[in-house]
């Protein structure tokens, strides 16, 4: 290896070494461990709905009671960690998450800086953000420090259930992917460099059929984002959310992306910009009368409920509300009220809810009056069709299930992350355990969808897909919209 070569790694490593704060501490004590367990057992049992709901409150008693027996005399920090995430997965609720401590995370934190995407059974690099530009797209990774690849990815989603409701199979592996590198350091901890076992490829993406094995120094996300702007530039900024495009020259039709239903934060107190915004493209689609519409909702996690419901006004025919029903524990009605401290909240909330005598929950007051009409003046009465994958969670997945619940659109892709029936949601309360400081966010609401109810826990797409190794290694290639553009052309001969 050339000598500049290896004074570059030699500087990443070492500056990588030196911006890391030092994340060592003392190892905690068996007492400090059961009183973490209890705390967050408390919080649990005191705001969280959903315990009890995907799996039986008496395993999480029986699996909590295992964890504080079998804890030893002391334990290092990612250690205990790797004891608690179990308690917190075996919920499998999406919205439950486990973070680590504040510590082991900050600007300086070294990722692993590969973005890996999956096809066919193989994981190949699809955006090389390493100061090492041998690694080009389409290389095959075979494994990461002697762990393969696809054991590793089942193991992650096992840990991680972030974005994944009940035991929806995509959402766990389609997330685990998009937050491979941080899912990898929190579970095995961070490292100066990773050892990477992948399948040599020409400039062609052709396979040359060499194993090769190289230590990859890693990177804060700030200096692997400067890598990824230079080498994929505008390929890794994506669409603006609520933006619309053309689908081609051949198709009458147009794309909305819908990338977040968050908040448009800059200027926008009262949350109207979304509202006006989708007003706007709506506008533009009854304008110039197209007759095709593809929601691109793939990524999206969701945000606003009212935002979903906007969208939902110009694709249904039918009035609806966003949800039917929801509950409270008591335990949660002033964390409820007090995210974000507003005066006017706790007014709000005992004038729309009532104390059930019977459960002691908190229920929401329902109407036989739907909360939303559809848009008469541009809702849109053409071919509807939507794009999803295993990230689209949340609200999203609201959007999604009444188009289901009332047959309206055709839903192309994956199966979202999220339930059909509903979710534990609206607002949540972060709570930090006292003596390994592992941050837990609890959702504080049990939300039903108002709609046809259904057994199946999944909203499956009506035609799913699947990338190849030549979407991959081919830049700009959209395979779920030209997946679209075929079922568009299929039924325009029909």
């Amino acid at each position: 290896m050339p000598s500049n070569a290896l004074l570059a790694i030699f500087l990443l490593a070492f500056l990588s070494s030196c911006n890391r704060k030092a994340t060592t501490s003392p190892p905690l004590s068996n007492q400090q461990m059961r009183q973490d367990v209890a705390y967050l057992d408390r919080k649990l049992n005191q705001m969280y709905p959903g315990l009890g709901y995907y799996s039986s409150e008496k395993a999480y008693q029986n699996y909590r009671d295992s964890v504080v027996a079998e804890l030893p005399d002391t334990l290092e920090y990612r250690d205990f960690f790797q004891r608690i995430a179990p308690l917190i997965n075996s919920q499998k609720d999406g919205h439950l998450n486990l973070y680590p401590r504040k510590r082991n995370t900050d600007k300086t934190t070294p990722y692993l800086p590969l973005t890996i995407r999956e096809a066919a059974g193989k994981y190949y690099i699809a955006f090389n953000a390493s100061a090492d530009s041998t690694l080009r797209r389409g290389t095959e990774l075979l494994a990461i420090e002697d762990r393969p690849m696809a054991e590793l990815h089942a193991f992650l989603a096992d840990k991680f259930r972030a974005g994944a409701d009940a035991d929806i199979l995509t959402g766990r592996m389609y997330r685990t992917l998009i937050a491979f590198p941080g899912r990898y350091g929190a579970w095995f901890g961070t490292k100066d460099s990773l050892l990477v076992t992948y399948v040599q490829v020409d400039t062609a993406s052709v396979a040359t059929g060499d194993t090769l094995q190289r230590y990859l120094i890693t990177l804060p996300n700030k200096a692997s984002g400067t890598y990824l702007e230079k080498r994929y530039g505008k390929e890794i900024r994506g669409t603006k959310n609520l933006a619309l495009s053309k689908i081609d020259s051949t198709i009458d039709g147009v794309v909305l992306t819908v990338n977040s239903f968050s908040k448009f934060k800059k200027r926008d107190p009262f949350d109207l910009k979304f509202k006006h915004t989708l007003r706007r493209d709506f506008k533009e689609i009854k304008k110039k009368n197209y007759q095709n519409l593809v929601v691109d909702l793939r990524n999206n996690g969701g945000g606003s409920v009212n935002n979903s419901a906007y969208l939902l006004t110009y694709l249904l025919r039918e009035p609806f509300s966003v949800f039917g029903k929801s509950t409270l524990k008591p335990g949660a009605v002033w964390p409820y009220v007090m995210s974000p401290p507003n005066p006017i909240s706790p007014i709000f909330f005992f004038l729309s809810h009532r104390r059930d005598r019977a459960t002691g929950l908190w229920r929401s007051k329902t109407s036989k009056k739907k909360g939303f009409k559809p848009n008469k003046k541009y809702g849109y009465q053409g071919n509807l069709y939507f794009l999803a994958n295993g990230a689209s969670f949340s609200a999203t997945v609201s959007v999604l299930a009444h188009a289901k619940s009332q047959g309206v659109g055709t839903l192309v892709g994956e199966t979202p992350g999220g339930a059909y029936w509903g979710d534990f949601a609206a607002r949540f309360k972060i709570v930090t355990l006292p003596n390994s400081k592992i941050r837990v966010r609890i959702p504080l609401k049990t939300l039903y969808h108002d709609i046809k109810p259904s057994e199946e826990t999944e909203i499956r797409p009506t035609f799913p897909i699947s990338r190849t190794y030549l979407d991959l290694v081919t830049p700009g290639r959209d395979y779920g919209l030209e997946y679209v553009k075929k079922l568009i052309h299929t039924e325009k001969k029909s």
